[in-house]
């Protein structure tokens, strides 16, 4: 068994949606993607709460309009209810999400918790392909923040982000140093990375440093001097 496969045994993953047709289309295609990951879903907020408590899903998939319980009437005010709750949980249990609705501007208000979330976090109209999506569930899984135009409400690249970069290339300082000058944990620094490294176009590649690639792009883009 690889590593890949152990780790997937060991995550779980929720779809929240109150249409059949939809489950019927995400949950498959989430199997084949992720075969050993065990796929639950729900649909309604409560029957997903409580499944997010039982289990502390690593990824959940959420609609954002759904219904409080079972035969209540969908309403996205629902949805944000419920993607407010999570983004509060405590660092540890913090899932990654993707949101997939057939509307996403009413994220917009939920955009300065997205930015700082120590998750991963993605968002896309839920008519996209299902490529698309498995894309974004990568992203997320990886940590990374992928907001359509609409949504965001700030520049791509984020302030904290520049700071890690002058505090890294600049001043020379350790991880360690940078995660107790910035008063942050190791995950929400390694999130950084990640989206610093996404926003920059870098992929991983196994001869390339990934850091030093980094370093040369924000040089040469003039972030750092």
């Amino acid at each position: 068994m690889n590593q890949a496969t152990s780790q997937q045994q060991s995550h779980r993953f929720l779809v929240v949606d109150d249409h059949e047709a939809i489950l019927e289309g995400t949950v498959p295609a989430l199997k084949d993607q992720y075969p050993t990951v065990r796929i639950l879903t729900a649909q309604d907020r409560r029957t997903a709460q409580y499944l997010i408590d039982q289990f502390h899903p690593t990824l959940v998939v959420i609609d954002l309009s759904l219904p409080e319980d079972p035969g209540s009437i969908a309403n996205p005010e629902i949805g944000i209810q419920l993607l407010e709750a999570l983004m509060r949980y405590e660092r540890a249990q913090k899932p990654n999400i993707l949101v997939l609705s057939t509307n996403v501007k009413p994220l917009v208000r939920l955009t300065p918790m997205i930015n700082i979330y120590e998750g991963g976090f993605a968002a896309m109209d839920k008519s996209r392909p299902i490529r698309e999506m498995l894309k974004l569930v990568d992203l997320a899984l990886r940590g990374s923040i992928s907001l359509p135009p609409e949504v965001r409400s700030r520049p791509e690249f984020d302030s904290k982000w520049l700071e890690v970069l002058t505090l890294k290339f600049q001043q020379g300082l350790s991880d360690r140093a940078i995660r107790e000058r910035m008063g942050i944990g190791e995950r929400t620094l390694r999130n950084y990375w990640i989206r610093i490294q996404d926003a920059m176009g870098i992929l991983d590649d196994p001869d390339l440093d990934v850091r030093v690639q980094i370093e040369l792009a924000a040089r040469k883009t003039g972030l750092i001097h």
